[in-house]
């Protein structure tokens, strides 16, 4: 048993435990690790979902804003949330903003007097002064603390496998899956839990629950600090980026040989001596000869292939980057839309009124069934004739979410048609059909992000390091 021990304790790619041990492949990682991921994953969504969602009824209805003002500042909270996930600090301060939000809903000096919104809306006070600036420095609080989370979740989780062992390889692919199963579980439940508080119950009794439920699933990642498998920081990635293209830049008239001699790493202490650089990444060559060795050491004067081959994964998905970042504007602006559409539509069903926000289910509902099958019957069919762990590749994943999104823009556009001209007030579930592509096409593009860069060869740390789930 203590030969077992000693071949199951060993570092894997870098990794140590909390402590900076070796990890104890029996003690760390893998699914029992993954599930504080899940747990926490739930619980913010609970939290993230439905107040994106329902946050221009807010601001419309509480804090008396225009239409477009609205959905604006939804917009531009989305966007910030996206950008703080660049930072890639787990600073999970985002219960702070929900409890600076849930104080401002239930102290009236510190937001507009009621009136009726829908009446005569230029009768009514807007939100100003140092209320405005509460108000936006707690938005912004909140966006700074989940676009963390957003970013370093996943890509925790995906430190949690080994890529080099098959049974590993294989739960990693399901835990996108899963983690994806997560958010839409999330969605769910907060979409009837807190969208019901905040409109039955009162904003301030929902955002509370918020702020609770996020400081409950930061402490969920607490607890689990003992089982994780940790990547040891290496600087800024940013830093080490900017280092190869300077070197490669300065080494542009060198010539590149098959083996290249590496300088002795300032941080380790530690000599790499030779190396092959890898004859799978064939492309953006002019950047090998950043390590090329002519005789000085230091990091900006030679860099290890390691280095170069983290620039180059960042540097072949900067493509995903730049095309993700301009299909999620119409994305987000589809879901304000529909907020605001289904406020000015019948919303009744039979004797039960439905939240405009609350909509979404629909799409949740069924990504929520579609994520279980997929991954234990479609997964496994179309591993076996692709070849590819997770069924199909992720780009092509990502593909779907943007046909799916496009297609979410034409129906909008469509339904706002037919509102404008029906004589009547239509049926808020005329907007059903535009929300299950909206939501798919937001899954498939944002979620995938971090399989990209896994598939492309960055664990789940350099996913983290180099914050490309930006988009």
């Amino acid at each position: 048993s203590k030969s077992r021990r000693r071949r199951s304790t060993m570092t894997i790619g870098g990794s140590v435990d909390w402590k900076g041990n070796p990890i104890d492949r029996e003690v760390h990682g893998g699914v029992r690790a993954a599930w504080f991921m899940y747990v926490a994953n739930v619980v913010m969504n609970m939290v993230i979902v439905p107040n994106l969602l329902n946050l221009v009824t807010y601001l419309h209805g509480t804090m008396h804003m225009g239409v477009s003002s609205s959905a604006t500042t939804v917009t531009n909270l989305v966007g910030a949330t996206c950008g703080f996930a660049l930072i890639g600090a787990f600073l999970s301060d985002s219960y702070i903003g929900y409890g600076l939000l849930a104080l401002q809903a239930y102290r009236p000096s510190l937001h507009p007097a009621p009136c009726n919104t829908e009446a005569d809306l230029s009768s009514c006070k807007e939100v100003h002064g140092r209320n405005a600036t509460l108000l936006y420095a707690a938005l912004y609080i909140s966006a700074f603390g989940d676009g963390c989370i957003r970013t370093c979740i996943p890509s925790l989780g995906a430190d949690q496998f080994d890529r080099k062992d098959p049974s590993e390889s294989r739960q990693q692919s399901s835990f996108f899956n899963w983690y994806t199963f997560g958010v839409s579980l999330g969605g769910f439940i907060g979409l009837i839990l807190i969208v019901w508080l905040q409109n039955y119950k009162g904003w301030d009794v929902g955002l509370g629950a918020c702020a609770i439920l996020v400081l409950f699933g930061l402490l969920v990642v607490a607890v689990g600090l003992p089982f994780y498998r940790n990547q040891v920081p290496e600087g800024s990635p940013l830093t080490r980026i900017l280092q190869v293209l300077v070197v490669a830049l300065r080494n542009r008239n060198l010539e590149l040989s098959e083996k290249l001699e590496e300088a002795e790493d300032s941080r380790t202490g530690t000599g790499t001596g030779f190396v092959q650089v890898p004859p799978q990444r064939k492309s953006l060559k002019f950047l090998d000869k950043a390590c090329i060795h002519h005789g000085k050491d230091g990091d900006w004067s030679v860099c290890n292939a390691t280095k170069v081959e983290e620039t180059k994964i960042v540097l072949r998905v900067l493509p995903l980057f730049f095309s993700s970042m301009i299909a999620y504007v119409s994305n987000t602006i589809v879901f304000t839309l529909t907020v605001q559409q289904g406020g000015m539509t019948n919303t009744s069903l039979g004797k039960i009124h439905v939240s405009p926000a609350t909509l979404f289910i629909i799409p949740i509902t069924f990504q929520l069934i579609m994520l279980a099958v997929y991954d234990q019957f479609i997964v496994p069919f179309l591993r076996k004739r692709t070849g590819y762990v997770g069924g199909i590749a992720h780009l092509q994943r990502i593909a779907i979410g943007f046909a799916s999104m496009i297609l979410a823009a034409v129906i909008a556009a469509v339904v706002e048609k037919k509102r404008k001209e029906a004589v009547v007030q239509m049926s808020l579930f005329w907007l059903a059909p535009l929300v299950l592509p909206a939501w798919r096409g937001r899954r498939d593009v944002v979620h995938r992000a971090p399989g990209v860069l896994q598939q492309r060869g960055a664990t789940g740390h350099e996913v983290d390091r180099h914050g490309v789930v930006l988009v």
